[in-house]
C-alpha cells in the first residue's frame, strides 16, 4: 500500500510539471541522456542513518512524457541504480525528493548522496544547436535542541566541474546558521530556499557536452533534546532547443506555473509521508 500511495501521489502531479508549451519530440539531430545514481560507493558514498535518525528518497524520471518512480529507504534502492535513460520529448527529465530527520535524541545522517549525470550530443554534420534546460528546486532545513545541525545542498556543475548553481542551507543550534554561503545571525532556525534556474549549452556540429548535479544531506543530534529535519527536491528537464544555423525558432520560456506545480509535488509527498508514518 505504501508503494501505491507513493507512486500515485508523485505520478499525478509530475504529469503537470511536463510543459504543455514545449511538449514535442526532441529534434532527431540532438541526443540527451540522463541518470540519477544513489551513491553507495563503500568509501565515499552514502552511509546508513544511525540512532534516532532516518533517511529516504523518491527518484523520478519522465521519459516520453511518462513518469516512473524508484525509492531509496535508508541505503537500499528499490529499483535500478542508476535510474534514467535517453530523453525523447521536450519536458523529459529526472528528479529527486529526499528527506532526512530524527526524533528526539541522538542520531546521525552522514552523506546521503545522489548524483545526476547528463550527456548531450549534436548528431548534425552541419548545424549548431543550443539546448535549454531547467532546474526546479526546493530546499528546507531545521534543527532544535542544545546541539543539533542539519545541512542540505543542491549543486549543478558543467563538464569541467565548475559550479554554475548551488542551494546550500545549514541549521545549527550550536554553531549558527548559514544560507548559500552567508552566515546568519540565527542558530537552529527553519531555513528555506526554492526557485527555478534556467541554463543552456551550445553544441557545434558533431560536438558533445555533459553536465552533472549533486544532492547531499548531513545531520546530527548530539544531546537528548536534539532533533533535526531536512527536505530537498530537485528536478532537471530539457525544455527546448534552437537550430542556430538554419532559421532558428525561439524556444518557448517554461510556463510560470512550473514552480507552483512543483511545490504541489512536494506538498503531496509530505502529506503522503505523514499519512504513512
Amino acid at each position: 500500500m505504501r508503494n501505491v500511495i507513493r507512486f500515485c501521489s508523485i505520478l499525478c502531479v509530475l504529469g503537470f510539471i511536463t510543459p504543455t508549451a514545449t511538449a514535442s519530440l526532441i529534434n532527431p539531430d540532438i541526443s540527451v541522456e540522463g541518470n540519477v545514481t544513489f551513491d553507495i560507493n563503500p568509501i565515499s558514498g552514502s552511509l546508513p542513518a544511525t540512532g534516532n535518525a532516518s533517511q529516504s528518497a523518491d527518484i523520478s524520471k519522465i521519459i516520453g512524457s511518462t513518469a516512473t518512480i524508484s525509492t531509496v529507504n535508508n541505503v537500499t534502492p528499490s529499483g535500478a541504480n542508476p535510474f534514467g535513460g535517453g530523453f525523447t520529448d521536450y519536458g523529459d527529465g529526472l528528479g529527486i525528493d529526499a528527506s532526512a530527520l530524527s526524533t528526539l535524541g541522538i542520531g546521525n545522517v552522514r552523506d546521503f548522496i545522489f548524483d545526476f549525470d547528463f550527456s548531450l550530443s549534436n548528431n548534425s554534420a552541419t548545424d549548431f544547436y543550443k539546448i535549454y534546460f531547467e532546474l526546479v528546486f526546493s530546499n528546507s532545513v531545521n534543527a532544535n535542541g542544545a546541539d543539533a545541525f542539519v545541512d542540505s545542498e543542491i549543486n549543478l556543475f558543467d563538464s569541467a566541474s565548475n559550479e554554475i548553481f548551488f542551494s546550500d542551507l545549514t541549521s545549527d543550534t550550536a554553531n549558527g546558521d548559514e544560507k548559500n554561503g552567508a552566515f546568519l545571525a540565527s542558530a537552529g532556525a527553519s531555513l528555506t530556499d526554492s526557485g527555478t534556474f534556467l541554463f543552456d549549452f551550445t553544441l557545434a556540429a558533431g560536438a558533445t557536452n555533459s553536465f552533472s548535479a549533486l544532492l547531499k544531506m548531513d545531520g546530527g543530534g548530539f544531546t537528548s533534546d536534539a532533533l533535526f529535519s531536512a527536505s530537498s527536491s530537485a528536478f532537471i528537464r530539457v525544455v527546448g532547443a534552437d537550430n542556430l544555423t538554419n532559421s532558428p525558432t525561439p524556444t518557448p520560456v517554461p510556463e510560470p506555473s512550473t514552480l507552483i506545480l512543483f511545490a504541489a509535488v512536494i506538498g503531496l509527498l509530505k502529506i503522503k509521508r505523514k499519512v504513512i508514518n
